[in-house]
């Protein structure tokens, strides 16, 4: 019997004729009770991309005024009941979208009677719900369309416990949202046919329970790969059959041998193959200033590869060339021999790893790709991956015109470039400028012509001037090359090198020798003993500290902010001076600071300015950001602030030498967390307290007269004397500190 297509409206009261049997009516459509409940509506990743790819279509069809065939219906017609075996899907989802444009309209009841011949035999409920949305009327002003219909009197509670009812409301919703500002649905639904499906009854044979098993168990569902694959191929072949039959043998043989090492646990390579296609058409999506729709692969092989686009052949070539470089090679070898993460190896370039990342970019994108962590904020294969390996991508597919060479040095220059470009290594900018695509034509020009593009808003510029000066100074100081590799690779600098400079070669490994051998502390004490290292960061002003390098690495990272009155210059002028003095053997280096730390303190010559008691006081040395507040750093050099959360006042802050006076003697005295707010030195089981200002303390006590003593000081406001021994002189002869 040949099939023939039919609308949901005109299938119902069609005529079949079966083995030359008398003709039979369709008078109703029954879901049997072994069908399984309807599923388009129920919720999960899975099923919404479902409902959301069978609705899309259904909206592209009548937006377009173009035809859609909706595949076979099969189901056994007898007595004037077709029970339908497969089919139940996507003719329940029809007969939701025509009885929402009835209602909507307020058709005729007499134009859509038809409704009232589609029911569910799994529940009763189920049967009475569909009968109930065709006879009751609902008011159409909700966005929820399900919250009204469970609102009516006519709803029973005990609905909400049928599970085919509940993704009924859940799919009127979803359609209520795509096609609520189409006008004249009903038309383009009851009149013009734009949707269709064929349909076969089967023979007379009696479908028993045993036979609908039979026949759903005949084999697996298709994957969400192969529908993809189906459509992606579909879409290849409306505009180019001989790519259609390449990509077709590609995906099936070549590029699955591609994927087959990473296949993981599961044995398929389904999930590496999408992502990886995602990879590449995000990239594509930026260059051809694109916004990806909704990271959803069906509509970006359509906004990509379809003819409607003007490069779609481009893109494909492009899709299938960054495949295509994977083949044939040994991947895990090949990132083994660009890239490594521990000691420095000649040749290679260094990646600082976060947690779950390898050296091999393929593997982290065919796992991880761009999809987003579960908080919705970070991404699983970072911005700063997919610019590196887009990189590596291009190398691979121009192989034959890069030399590896080449390729080696300029996959060092954009690892550097990635690394110091926080701030601007982003999708789009804050004016919603396609950020991505001029920093992947910056990766461009590097990979392939070598080029640092300087005039556009890319990557960081200070760093792209810093990568054109080491490639001048290198030309004619070639015996530096490995020297200035190693010191871009420690991971303090992560590639900039600045901080040393290139007039400084001498001191290269010097710096290495000085951060791996020395305790941290003991740096900043001998950096301070040679002049003010700080930086200014607006209002802040920040040092290093102990145990985090993090903020050594803020300090060693130049910023226009951060170089305001030279203050960046300055440190790497400090931090040479200390580099050309240390001695040649390691094992010294440690003897040597600590020597000049003792001699700064113990010269009668030495200033007790504020650099004296950083370096005399440890506990003025605060292991958090290093950041510390001046209201006057130059009238009131004393007044100091120690701030725990590093930006802000708001937050935990201290006087700088009632800290350190709590610190020495924890027994006598405590402290507020808010000094900015008012919170001053206390003594133990007294109400007694203790302020420090820049030349005088004043101690107040309960119901006695407050007194102050002043802090000796010369014509130029330096201390003649320790103040923190002052200060616990003068308590000790007021018999407050024993």
């Amino acid at each position: 019997m040949t099939p023939e297509l039919y609308t949901f409206k005109n299938l119902i009261g069609a005529y079949f004729s079966i083995n030359g049997e008398d003709s039979v009516r369709i008078d109703e459509i029954i879901i049997p009770r072994i069908q399984r409940d309807y599923a388009q509506g129920r919720i999960g990743a899975s099923e919404n991309r479902v409902r959301e790819r069978f609705l899309d279509a259904l909206y592209e069809s009548i937006y377009e005024q173009r035809s859609i065939t909706l595949d076979f219906i099969y189901g056994d017609v007898e007595a004037g009941k077709l029970t339908l075996l497969d089919g139940q899907q996507r003719l329940t989802t029809l007969f939701l979208l025509y009885w929402y444009a009835a209602k909507k309209e307020k058709i005729e009841k007499q134009a859509y009677n038809f409704l009232k011949s589609f029911s569910y035999a799994t529940r009763f409920s189920s049967r009475d719900f569909c009968k109930a949305l065709v006879e009751e009327e609902i008011n159409f002003c909700s966005e929820e369309l399900s919250k009204e219909i469970e609102n009516q009197a006519w709803y029973p509670f005990d609905w909400k416990n049928d599970p085919t009812i509940q993704s009924m409301l859940v799919m009127i919703d979803a359609i209520n949202k795509k096609f609520k500002n189409i006008e004249h649905l009903w038309q383009y639904l009851s009149e013009k046919n734009l949707i269709s499906f064929y349909f076969l009854p089967l023979e007379k044979m009696g479908l028993s329970d045993e036979l609908y098993i039979k026949m759903n168990s005949r084999g697996k569902p298709l994957t969400d790969f192969e529908h993809f694959k189906a459509e992606f191929l579909e879409i290849i072949k409306a505009q180019s059959e001989p790519l259609y039959k390449e990509f077709s043998q590609k995906i099936d043989i070549d590029w699955t041998d591609i994927l087959f090492p990473y296949r993981g646990e599961n044995q398929i390579i389904d999930d590496k193959f999408m992502r990886y296609f995602k990879f590449i058409s995000h990239i594509l999506c930026y260059h051809n200033d694109i916004r990806p729709l909704e990271y959803n692969e069906f509509k970006l092989a359509k906004q990509l590869y379809a003819k409607e686009n003007a490069n779609s052949i481009s893109n494909l070539e492009f899709l299938k060339s960054a495949f295509d470089c994977w083949y044939g090679i040994d991947i895990d070898a090949f990132f083994n021999s660009v890239f490594y993460t521990d000691s420095y190896e000649c040749g290679k370039t260094k990646l600082y790893l976060k947690e779950g990342e390898t050296t091999n970019l393929f593997f982290d994108c065919c796992n991880y790709h761009s999809e987003f962590a579960n908080n919705g904020r970070n991404r699983l294969f970072s911005l700063n991956s997919i610019l590196l390996f887009y990189a590596v991508v291009l190398y691979r597919q121009n192989i034959t015109s890069i030399t590896q060479q080449n390729f080696r040095r300029r996959i060092r220059i954009v690892r550097n470039l990635i690394e110091n470009s926080q701030y601007e290594i982003r999708e789009f900018d804050q004016y919603g400028n396609n950020q991505m695509q001029r920093l992947l034509n910056d990766v461009s020009e590097i990979i392939l012509n070598g080029n640092i593009v300087t005039e556009d808003r890319g990557f960081n510029l200070l760093q792209k001037q810093e990568e054109q000066s080491k490639l001048a100074w290198l030309q004619s100081n070639s015996q530096y090359q490995e020297e200035l590799f190693k010191l871009e690779d420690y991971d303090l600098l992560k590639g900039t090198i600045s901080i040393v400079g290139l007039h400084s070669h001498q001191n290269f490994s010097k710096f290495i020798n000085l951060f791996d051998n020395c305790d941290k502390k003991l740096i900043s004490k001998a950096l301070l003993c040679i002049g003010d290292y700080s930086q200014n960061l607006g209002w802040r002003t920040q040092l290093g500290v102990k145990s985090k390098d993090s903020v050594w690495a803020d300090l060693f990272h130049p910023t226009k902010q951060r170089n305001e009155g030279n203050r960046f210059q300055n440190t790497s002028t400090i931090l040479n001076q200390l580099l050309a003095r240390l001695p040649k053997d390691t094992a010294e280096i440690q003897i040597f600071l600590k020597t000049a730390v003792s001699d700064y303190l113990n010269n009668s010559n030495t200033p007790k300015d504020w650099r004296y008691y950083f370096i005399k006081y440890e506990q003025m040395h605060y292991d958090t950001h290093g950041m510390y507040w001046w209201h006057d750093k130059k009238g009131k050099p004393y007044e100091i602030i120690i701030m725990h959360t590093g930006k802000a006042l708001s937050g935990k802050n201290w006087n700088i030498f009632s800290y350190v006076l709590s610190e020495l003697y924890p027994d006598v005295f405590e402290l507020g967390n808010f000094a900015y707010q008012g919170d001053k030195l206390k003594i133990k089981n007294e109400n007694t307290y203790i302020e420090i200002f820049n030349d005088k303390v004043i101690v107040t006590k309960e119901n006695q007269d407050a007194f102050y003593f002043l802090i000796p000081q010369n014509s130029d406001g330096i201390d003649l004397e320790d103040r923190i021994e002052k200060i616990s002189q003068e308590l000790r002869g007021k018999g407050l500190l024993s």
